[in-house]
């Protein structure tokens, strides 16, 4: 329950993975609703010019086109839709721009004396607020966004000296009520998404990432390593002598020691870049983004240190320990995931024809 509610406070402990997952549905909302907006508030225009003067109708349509052309350059900004800053930060925009508009057409209807007889003004700051719950965010960032809608509405009321009046504090405490069913809704719709997230992505015995998921991230990692010229390890694990293990010891031994040994992957993974996985029955993947050559030969001897430190109860009463073999492969250049999981298949390979209980490198050499 604990760590239900810590992944729905703030992002520190979500993966990068999932916060690519997440960043892509902000990006695809925050890209429809702009599309909406910019039509919604040129078309209000016409609006406008029924209902005001033609002096403050001409200086508010100007203002919705402003509004309007902002909200277009957000529609077509389609770059790094991945990135979960640069995605939270076209949210932060697109409340900025309605807010900006809002504030300043308040303030000239306001002057104009126009300000309670005109429709489509005065919900500007509960459509901004209810919007938020169409987004799947952390609470932490829900409030960041309530707070700024109610501290600029209560700037604009000080502004025009109408703080304190009965309709300036109802206007208030609908923004803050609205904004507390608007976070709920969007914390649930985070929680959802984490749910099926895991569901999709998840190992459901160890709790590691699956074999798709594993390999979706490999590409990925791949192509970052090429682009940026950085190094990139992936090992290969196999537990020593399952399929005996299992026979003396049953299925439920077996379990036990898969997810123990899915623990010591997790404790090993030093940074949200690194993705260990189930690879398919006592085989896991762990990938290691930035990690060299000698780097990858230490953490594979923490690793195989790791096991030897474990010491498990099965349900026979019996204290059983495990080993694990592992090969080690580093990315080349021009490598794709087959070769270079060929060449860790390999090395785990060395590793168990060397006597088990050991890890080996691939060979640059041994590469196609």
């Amino acid at each position: 329950m604990w760590d239900v509610m810590t992944d729905l406070l703030a992002a520190g402990r979500h993966s990068r993975y999932f916060n690519h997952t997440r960043s892509y549905h902000l990006f695809t909302r925050v890209r429809m609703i702009a599309w909406l907006l910019m039509v919604l508030q040129s078309a209000w225009i016409l609006i406008d010019w029924w209902l005001l003067p033609a002096d403050v109708s001409t200086t508010i349509a100007y203002a919705r086109l402003a509004s309007s052309c902002s909200c277009l350059l957000l529609g077509l900004w389609a770059s790094q839709p991945y990135r979960l800053e640069v995605s939270l930060i076209r949210l932060l925009l697109l409340v900025m721009v309605l807010t900006l508009f809002q504030t300043g057409s308040t303030l000239i209807l306001e002057n104009q004396g126009y300000q309670t007889s005109v429709a489509g003004y005065a919900f500007f700051p509960f459509m901004i607020i209810t919007m938020l719950a169409i987004f799947p965010l952390t609470v932490f960032e829900i409030l960041g966004f309530t707070l700024f809608v109610v501290l600029v509405e209560l700037v604009t009321q000080l502004w025009l000296s109408s703080f304190g009046q009965v309709t300036a504090v109802n206007d208030l405490w609908l923004l803050a009520l609205l904004g507390c069913i608007a976070g709920w809704a969007s914390v649930n719709q985070l929680n959802l998404l984490l749910v099926l997230y895991r569901q999709a992505t998840r190992d459901p015995l160890t709790g590691l990432a699956n074999r798709r998921q594993v390999m979706e991230q490999l590409d990925e990692d791949i192509k970052d390593a090429h682009s940026q010229g950085r190094p990139l390890a992936v090992m290969m694990f196999d537990l020593d002598k399952f399929k005996g293990f299992n026979d003396q010891y049953g299925h439920a031994a077996g379990d036990i020691v898969l997810k123990q040994f899915a623990r010591i992957l997790r404790q090993q993974s030093r940074s949200k870049d690194e993705l260990p996985g189930r690879f398919g029955g006592e085989e896991f993947l762990l990938i290691l983004p930035g990690v060299d050559a000698d780097q990858a030969r230490e953490r594979a001897e923490a690793i195989r240190a790791a096991c030897h430190q474990t010491s498990l109860q099965v349900p026979t009463g019996d204290e059983v320990s495990f080993t694990t073999s592992i090969g080690i492969a580093m990315l080349q250049g021009g490598e794709d995931h087959s070769s270079l999981l060929q060449r860790a298949d390999e090395a785990l390979y060395c590793a168990k024809d060397g006597g088990r209980d050991r890890h080996c490198m691939a060979e640059l050499e041994q590469a196609a």
